[in-house]
């Protein structure tokens, strides 16, 4: 995967960090600011480029044509919509988040469909779930706990399946389904549909039994892009 990272702020380093470690992700992290990179640890084995995020040539001299992946992290909301906006509407990468300081915003992100982090607590951990291979739209995981609500998008060979089917014991339970605009709480024999977005509570063990069943939202298929 082929990540870039505008903002290299506590929160910019501490994830440039953690995805650097990983020997199938190229990380690029940028920064108005050299004196920034000092925050890197030293363990970090991506590349830094001093620029802004919302500079077209910069994106472009991170690598944002083939980028799988961005993250604005930077200290203005204006510059991380900005820079997310770029990312997926002129460069199609496929996944993009933003870190946002003001909650006033937040209709404006939905409105637009920018995902994005504004809690400060747990902050890195949200943004790391994003770009893992098996990872799926997350709203809260639990403090010294494997178990984690997330969305996941049913695909073909999950439709017509009933809830109860679906469900793993020990491992997977479903909290509600959305389908279109509709949102409900299902019981066991209400069948699942394709496209439905179901928001579970579920632990990492499950990930290989719905793996067919649903749509990974982010793999290394990107790679071959550009």
């Amino acid at each position: 995967m082929h990540i870039i990272i505008g903002g290299c702020g506590r929160l910019g380093a501490e994830i440039a960090d953690q995805l650097s470690g990983d020997t199938d992700t190229d990380v690029v992290i940028l920064d108005t600011d050299p004196l920034a990179f000092d925050r890197l640890g030293t363990t970090f084995n991506g590349e830094t480029l001093v620029g802004d995020c919302t500079d077209r040539d910069v994106l472009e001299q991170a690598g944002i044509q083939k980028a799988d992946g961005l993250i604005a992290v930077t200290r203005f909301d204006n510059a991380n919509l900005m820079s997310v906006e770029i990312a997926s509407h002129l460069y199609d990468v496929p996944r993009t988040i933003a870190r946002l300081f003001n909650p006033e915003r937040e209709q404006v992100y939905r409105k637009l469909g920018v995902r994005y982090v504004s809690s400060t607590s747990m902050i890195a951990k949200l943004f790391l779930n994003e770009f893992r291979e098996d990872s799926y739209p997350l709203h809260v995981h639990f403090a010294d706990s494997e178990a984690a609500m997330v969305d996941l998008e049913i695909d073909t060979d999950g439709h017509g399946m009933p809830v109860e089917e679906f469900e793993i014991d020990g491992l997977l339970r479903v909290a509600a389904v959305r389908r279109g605009a509709r949102v409900f709480i299902p019981d066991g024999l209400d069948r699942l549909e394709r496209d439905d977005v179901v928001t579970v509570s579920m632990k990492p063990a499950a990930h290989r039994t719905i793996r067919g069943l649903v749509r990974v939202p982010f793999d290394h298929q990107h790679s071959d892009r550009g």
